[in-house]
């Protein structure tokens, strides 16, 4: 198994690279690799309510290299899977050069799955910064053919956002690398073990680091305007796992050490509330599902222990709202209907299972207010399902042929996949229906509510001054959980 993985590992990329001399290969390389990475993590215990031993590769014994494919890993490499092999059935109809995005695509895909197997500090700043080079190519080629006949401004607010996102990534992945650095120098060790030992200096570097990268609380200030701006289908991808790469790396990273994750429930909250206040507040869908993606991020590091399973639930949820809002024709509403129950934690999909399995294992006070913010998704869902549809002009969509189908069977499938028995109980039913009962009315009358809509700068300078905020409110919090061990 250890021969498989590694080969596993590796074969992204070369089959990226390879394209490159053989053009014809492309997509077929792209649907292949997504197909093998469904099957491996299915091998591995991904799919919900299955189990599978962890698998431990240590590559580099001094430095401490290593990979861990664990339940969580395994829940999101499904989701990896299942996302790139269904948007890559819509490239070569829909988008002007789609061999070079399928070529990124595979870079992409093999790069956030080295994030979320890597045990080590170094391994995941190298595939977060390779992540990070394939999203800003995505999001500045991800040119519609239509599209090519629009205004210059467009095309050029589409490379300054690419730019902006790549900025911030690069100050992010600096914070990162200079606490792992720290933690070396304490340890001598680039094992994620080594956290229980560092100091609180450098775990709030690492820290903010990923939080940046996983668009948790104010340090996700980048990641709205990003969205809106890619492609819905881009958008999918970059919803449905290149962002929660940061947050499942940020999780192993908690699992490591106990003063990060007395932290963690604290930036869960605040994601959550912040994320889903800004959502209410927005105006248009696109708005509403990338701030509401900001709340959810709060809610996969509220759980480590189920943080891969609820990934894999808002992972398969997104690409089908985003892609739903783009569309008008008749696949519109299943995957509209789909996304939002999921969103909403309506029982019997997926969604439900991942955050009565979440909830579940909270202390009461961050139980309650995830509840409440719960509320807020479910109006924002309901908001998402009374949209306007696009005008013809502005659809992003040829008429559905059978790769459309394929691709609502993978996602919207994998979403009602909910049945896991201990999920449904008492409790965990009231909850829900609690939820769907406030947030629904809520959510229809919303437009009649007299609230002042406001707005949030998310400027180049707000997303860096985001960074520094939150990097001073990590490091007072880890410090006043670690007082005795201050540098």
């Amino acid at each position: 198994m250890t021969e498989l993985t590694l080969v596993w590992v590796a074969l992204p990329f070369l089959f990226a690279f390879a394209t490159y001399l053989m053009p014809a290969l492309t997509r077929p390389s792209l649907v292949g690799m997504a197909a093998l990475t469904v099957a491996y993590a299915v091998y591995q215990g991904g799919l919900p309510g299955t189990t599978a031993a962890p698998l431990e590769l240590q590559l580099l014994d001094h430095f401490g290299v290593t990979l861990r494919i664990d339940a969580n890993a395994a829940a999101m490499l499904l989701a990896h899977g299942l996302i790139t092999l269904g948007v890559a059935l819509y490239l070569d109809r829909r988008f002007v050069g789609s061999r070079f995005l399928a070529m990124q695509l595979l870079i992409v895909h093999g790069s956030a799955n080295a994030v979320v197997i890597s045990a080590d500090l170094i391994s995941v700043y190298v595939a977060l910064e390779v992540l990070s080079i394939g999203v800003f190519l995505l999001l500045t080629y991800s040119r519609r053919a239509e599209s090519q006949t629009t205004a210059g401004d467009h095309r050029d607010r589409q490379l300054w956002v690419g730019l902006r996102y790549l900025f911030m990534s690069n100050v992010a992945m600096l914070f990162y690398l200079m606490g792992a650095i720290l933690v070396y120098v304490r340890t001598g060790s680039l094992a994620m073990s080594s956290l229980a030992m560092a100091a609180p200096t450098a775990l709030a570097l690492i820290a903010v680091g990923l939080l940046a990268k996983g668009a948790v609380f104010v340090a996700g200030l980048w990641l709205p305007l990003t969205y809106i701006t890619a492609d819905p289908v881009i958008a999918a991808v970059l919803s449905g796992f290149t962002t929660k790469a940061g947050a499942m790396a940020l999780v192993r990273c908690s699992e490591a050490s106990p003063v990060l994750a007395q932290g963690l429930p604290y930036l869960s909250a605040g994601s959550a509330v912040f994320g889903i206040l800004l959502a209410l507040m927005a105006s248009t869908p696109q708005r509403l599902l990338a701030w509401s993606s900001v709340s959810q991020m709060g809610f996969v590091i509220a759980a480590p222990q189920w943080a891969g399973l609820y990934g894999l639930s808002h992972g398969l949820a997104k690409p089908l709202l985003f892609v739903g809002t783009a569309i008008t024709s008749r696949w519109r509403w299943p995957m509209l209907i789909l996304g939002a129950a999921s969103l909403a934690g309506v029982p019997g999909s997926l969604g439900y299972a991942a955050k009565a399995l979440s909830l579940s294992t909270l202390d009461p006070w961050h139980e309650w207010l995830l509840v409440g913010v719960t509320i807020g998704t479910t109006c924002v869902a309901v908001r998402v399902l009374r949209s306007s549809p696009p005008t013809a002009k502005a659809e992003i969509f040829t008429p559905p042929a059978w790769q459309d189908k394929v691709a609502l069977a993978l996602w919207g499938g994998g979403l009602l996949w909910g049945w896991l028995p201990a999920a449904y109980d008492v409790d965990n039913l009231l909850k829900a229906l609690l939820s769907l009962g406030a947030g629904i009315p809520l959510g229809w009358f919303w437009e009649r509510i007299p609230l002042q809509r406001g707005s949030v700068n998310e400027g180049l300078e707000a997303v860096v001054g985001g960074l520094s905020v939150v990097l001073v409110l990590v490091w007072v919090l880890l410090a006043g959980w670690n007082y005795g061990t201050l540098p």
